[in-house]
């Protein structure tokens, strides 16, 4: 019996969404709590970052969860949503997420960029290399198009 459709969704939030409350823990002041946020203007573009990186994320999961049919093989991808857009706009979502975290806290250092920046690299290598291959493989010409 295979799991339910909506894991897949469910996974992907709670490691996009766990990454960006980890980075603000380690971010956020020693003894202070998750709203000790800058409050001058790199704050508030944070703040916009990390909104926009949110509904970026749940934009694309729920888009890529109505791809997902219970209990069948996908026989196109999904093309509508975001994903006409982005080919992969989870990642696209999470790293902007991290991002926006990175800023909105006050302790804001180049170093800061270091992990959206690994991330990106990783996410695209791993696109290409192994995403983009098994697509082609899965959905053929309707993966090119």
């Amino acid at each position: 019996m295979s799991p339910p459709f909506w894991i897949n969704g469910a996974l992907r939030s709670v490691i996009w969404l766990g990454a960006a409350g980890g980075l603000a823990y380690f971010k956020k002041p020693d003894g202070a709590s998750f709203l000790a946020v800058r409050t001058d203007a790199a704050g508030w573009l944070g703040g916009g970052i990390v909104l926009a990186g949110l509904a970026f994320h749940f934009w694309s999961s729920v888009t890529l969860g109505r791809g997902e049919r219970p209990g069948v093989a996908a026989s196109t991808p999904v093309t509508d949503g975001p994903f006409q857009y982005v080919r992969n706009p989870i990642y696209l979502a999470g790293i902007t997420l991290l991002l926006g975290v990175g800023v909105l806290y006050a302790t804001w250092r180049a170093a800061d960029l270091a992990l959206p920046l690994v991330l990106f690299v990783y996410f695209h290598l791993s696109v290409v290399w192994v995403e983009e291959p098994a697509l082609r493989r899965q959905f053929g010409a309707k993966y090119e198009e």
